[in-house]
């Protein structure tokens, strides 16, 4: 039998499990150190593999949400009705209400199973008709569906699978990076695609989502870890020890491992007794707080901000897909940057530095259309840039959301309430794709009132953030939980 003093190369040490003599039934190992970011990293992989299927399944959605406010190419071919642009945010709202309040009538695996197959179905749809009405609202609602029904579930197990200090980084890099990822690709595609190509830019998302789908299926069978949270509340003390076991690089049980156990029966304990009422009650002042940011999150990236995009680009930049591109990258590199930072500066910080400076910006926009009788290019060229600028820091601002939606809730109504703040979120959307720009946006003035409006929110938000959000950085998902428990958190 292995000692203390015995030293393995992977930087472990082996710790004896029985009395001398006594037979070892299985080998357990601490870390003799925190060690380097790249050995956590590594270490804890197979947490972020886990919620991999659901990724892949919010790219797939990232790339209808783009198109539905306006990044498409078929305003040429075929007049898109209002219905088909709102068609995914139907589904997904229906989806979202399925997945927090039914989903636990199945396994983890086999909802992201089922979720992987509708996108494959969708996808198969739109990929081999081309220019066809129904094929793409068919193709709409199932991955509409698909997307809304694998949030809540997805976002309450990054919270129960994640070690405490990689909570942050796996629930905002497991939703929100893979879904702005799908809207720079559709953003790309939607603005260098060939019109004359016989295979359209629609099929080429309809493809991509197909073979996305059959990767989420095999990471779905492969990878996927259910909550150890669930066994022990089960009585399945082996089983949740396997499972922690599971989700750590080598696979092994460690003195963390433990902790883990520790720290699930804590929070088990502390949700054991709400229920009903109660839980309602202690989830009201975070589920308020979060659904406003996820309203605002929904705006940020809505129809009337692409259309001012398409707008401003057009007069400064006529012919060139740059700007189109650049909005995508932007907000891309905004939720990489706050996703990774989430465990090392926290949650508030990215949080309220985006708020702060897109609303900034957004003032910044609406004042180049003020009183314009005549638009004037420098005028459009600095909204085009303060724009840019725009996404960049909401991609940062609304990072956190993710991660404070995996952790601030009572365990019993903790997908309930997600789904509920993701349902606002897709109303909004789906609010402003109703808005007919050919009637309501016939002049400056009205972009300049939705980017006043937007600003005014986003710096509320703001003020509300410095004594309503808590930071949550290194904190078990009990600790977390009782920092949302009043309307105003402790500055302590």
């Amino acid at each position: 039998m292995q000692t203390e003093g015995t030293a393995t190369t992977s930087g472990f040490q082996a710790i004896p499990t029985a009395p001398p003599g006594a037979a070892v039934q299985r080998e357990m190992i601490y870390q003799t150190g925190q060690g380097t970011c790249c050995n956590q990293d590594r270490r804890n992989q197979p947490q972020a593999n886990a919620i991999g299927a659901a990724a892949l399944i919010f790219v797939t959605g990232g790339l209808h949400i783009a198109w539905s406010i306006g990044f498409d190419s078929l305003l040429a071919e075929l007049e898109v009705s209002s219905h088909l642009r709102i068609s995914w945010f139907i589904a997904a709202i229906v989806g979202a209400l399925l997945g927090g309040f039914l989903s636990r009538r199945l396994t983890y695996r086999q909802l992201m199973q089922l979720c992987a197959m509708l996108t494959v179905i969708g996808g198969i749809v739109m990929g081999v008709r081309q220019f066809n009405v129904k094929a793409m609202f068919v193709a709409r609602y199932l991955n509409g569906f698909a997307n809304g029904l694998a949030l809540a579930p997805t976002l309450a197990m990054a919270g129960e699978l994640s070690v405490y200090y990689k909570r942050g980084v796996t629930a905002s890099a497991g939703e929100q990076w893979p879904t702005t990822l799908g809207i720079f690709v559709q953003i790309v595609c939607s603005a260098s695609w060939d019109t004359d190509s016989e295979f359209t830019a629609e099929q080429f998302q309809g493809v991509l989502s197909a073979i996305l789908g059959v990767i989420a299926i095999c990471m779905a069978w492969l990878l996927t870890i259910e909550s150890p949270v669930d066994m022990l509340s089960h009585g399945d003390e082996e089983g949740a020890l396997d499972a922690l076991s599971r989700l750590h690089r080598p696979r092994a049980v460690t003195a963390e491992t433990y902790d883990q156990m520790d720290n699930h029966r804590t929070y088990l304990a502390h949700n054991q007794p709400m229920r009903g009422l109660r839980a309602w009650t202690e989830a009201l002042p975070a589920l308020l707080h979060l659904c406003l940011l996820r309203g605002l999150y929904a705006t940020s990236s809505s129809m009337l901000v692409a259309y001012t995009l398409s707008f401003t680009s057009t007069i400064v930049y006529p012919g060139s897909s740059g700007p189109f591109v650049l909005f995508g990258l932007l907000r891309l590199a905004g939720s990489c940057t706050s996703a990774f930072a989430l465990d090392t500066l926290g949650r508030k910080i990215p949080l309220m530095l985006g708020l702060v400076m897109a609303g900034g910006l957004a003032v910044g926009v609406a004042s180049r259309f003020v009183a314009s009788e005549l638009l004037r290019v420098k005028d459009m060229r600095m909204a085009l840039w303060l724009l840019l600028l725009y996404q960049l820091f909401a991609g940062i601002g609304f990072g956190p959301s993710s991660a404070y939606l995996s952790e601030a809730f009572p365990r019993s109504v903790k997908r309930q309430c997600i789904a509920l703040a993701y349902v606002l979120e897709m109303i909004i959307q789906l609010g402003i794709c109703r808005v007919d720009l050919s009637r309501n946006i016939d002049g400056v003035d009205n972009m300049a009132a939705f980017f006043f409006s937007l600003a005014a929110l986003l710096l509320a938000e703001f003020l509300c953030s410095v004594w309503c959000m808590p930071e949550t950085k290194m904190t078990t998902l009990r600790q977390a939980q009782i920092k949302f428990r009043n309307f105003v958190v402790s500055q302590a």
